[in-house]
């Protein structure tokens, strides 16, 4: 029988601080508790997983299933907390923060186990290979610096051409992230490639809400007949791809914060595990 999942990331967690706390007391005259040393050590508050971009459709998510998942979590974004407010956000720490500005955030990483980077955004070129790129380039090598064990990065799946020509500083940005984050976590990170990610978002442009109000009935279309066969065709296949609810996104990204899953790049079938 599967173990509950909070008893698997309990294990996860334990094998993470004895890791840490074997490094700690080969350095220290007297053995002291992992995350007693750590606390002593910074003098600041502590997090297990840092979230960017925490404040977005999908981060938001991530951080409420970290949140259920009983883990101490903050969300660096731009903007800070949410407006709209939702009790399970009471387990969030919010920082507003420019991602360009590292000495701005670098702190708060210190002692943390995972870093979730869910940044992206569309616009011109170059704002796209900026935000989806730079920015997410940007935390892994500064987490790998700090000494994070864990990385999780949420890029995409992306369309068939000729989808890929307005979208080019979006794919060359999120596929040179997925470079980085694999080189500076070689065998401790978690990289998703979703489709279109659906779901409900509060103050979503009506736009955009309309293409994701799609997604519960594009979704079992792709991945529960015959269609999904198409999947696997170049060129084309990507537009069988089943879209992903955000929910299962998040509870990926959240697992794969915690543990190894079975797989490191995680494609749209792999996440509708998680749903």
């Amino acid at each position: 029988h599967a173990m509950p999942m909070l008893a698997r990331v309990a294990l996860s967690r334990a094998g993470m601080w004895h890791k840490r706390c074997v490094s700690a007391v080969a350095h220290a005259p007297v053995a002291l508790g992992c995350v007693g040393r750590r606390a002593m050590s910074s003098g600041a508050k502590t997090y297990e997983v840092v979230v960017f971009g925490g404040n977005g459709f999908v981060g938001s998510q991530v951080c409420k299933s970290l949140v259920g998942m009983g883990l101490k979590v903050a969300a660096i974004n731009r903007s800070g907390a949410p407006r709209e407010k939702e009790d399970w956000m009471e387990g969030v720490d919010y920082i507003a923060a420019d991602v360009f500005e590292p000495e701005s955030w670098r702190s708060v990483m210190h002692g943390a186990v995972s870093v979730v980077a869910a940044i992206g955004g569309f616009g011109n070129y170059e704002f796209m290979k900026k935000v989806n790129g730079e920015a997410n380039i940007l935390v892994a090598e500064e987490a790998a610096a700090m000494g994070v064990e864990r990385m999780v990065f949420v890029s995409a799946s992306f369309p068939p051409f000729p989808a890929t020509i307005p979208l080019r500083g979006y794919i060359e940005g999120k596929t040179a992230a997925e470079e980085v984050v694999r080189e500076k976590f070689p065998s401790t990170h978690t990289i998703l490639k979703p489709s279109v990610v659906y779901g409900s978002q509060k103050g979503a442009h009506p736009f955009i809400a309309g293409i994701r109000a799609l997604g519960p009935m594009q979704d079992p279309l792709m991945s529960k007949t015959p269609l999904q066969n198409f999947s696997g065709l170049p060129v084309i296949g990507g537009v069988f791809l089943p879209w992903s609810p955000v929910e299962a996104v998040a509870r990926a990204a959240a697992q794969g914060a915690v543990r190894q899953l079975d797989k490191a790049t995680l494609g749209p079938h792999d996440i509708a595990k998680f749903k």
